[in-house]
């Protein structure tokens, strides 16, 4: 005689836990998030890494009167420059007007706001042996193509780093700036004394 069987007992067994898709999808979400949290670790450890902030900034704070005694240098000297950049981003044509000792080395510096792999520095070549119009120089200075950027900053200096000039050229107001000394007060001049 044959007991009957219980309900269910003739279907197949059950299958384990990992044969079912609903774990895995469960497990999915955290697994993505760790590794794009070891991805964006990488990334921020070998790809991209900015020097926004100087590393030894009490050395460059000393340098500040330093730095600042160039800009007065380059006031008392009246040294100006004008800086025609070609459209490629790769040449210049500097005029440069002043009192400048005509067998200095000069360098034309370009440093890029954010990134400092992107700077340059390059020595400018006097043009010729007379000075031209108005008692400008006029030099050249040919570099790597510059990165596209909303403004670079540009300086024009000797090499024994006696002055400098600088200012900051947008490429969107066109392929000419003007560098002049930047002779700014540490403070302000207090008011006179009223009588």
């Amino acid at each position: 005689m044959n007991k009957p069987r219980p309900p269910g007992s003739g279907s197949a067994p059950a299958k384990p836990w990992y044969r079912h898709p609903w774990p895995w999808l469960l497990m999915a979400g955290p697994a993505i998030v760790v590794a794009a949290g070891f991805y964006t670790y990488y990334l921020a450890a070998h790809r991209n890494n900015p020097s926004l902030v100087t590393d030894d900034y009490y050395r460059e704070g000393k340098n500040i009167a330093l730095q600042m005694e160039r800009d007065e240098e380059a006031e008392r000297r009246q040294i100006r420059a004008d800086v025609l950049i070609s459209p490629d981003g790769s040449r210049a044509k500097i005029l440069l007007s002043g009192q400048i000792e005509p067998d200095t080395p000069l360098k034309l510096t370009w440093l890029h706001p954010g990134r400092d792999q992107y700077d340059q520095t390059v020595e400018m070549q006097r043009q010729g042996s007379a000075e031209t119009a108005a008692d400008r120089v006029e030099y050249a200075a040919v570099f790597q193509p510059l990165r596209p950027t909303d403004h670079w900053y540009v300086r024009v200096e000797d090499d024994a780093g006696k002055w400098r000039v600088q200012g900051i050229w947008y490429p969107k107001n066109g392929y000419s700036m003007n560098l002049v000394p930047q002779v700014q007060p540490v403070a302000p001049n207090p008011p006179a004394a009223e009588k």
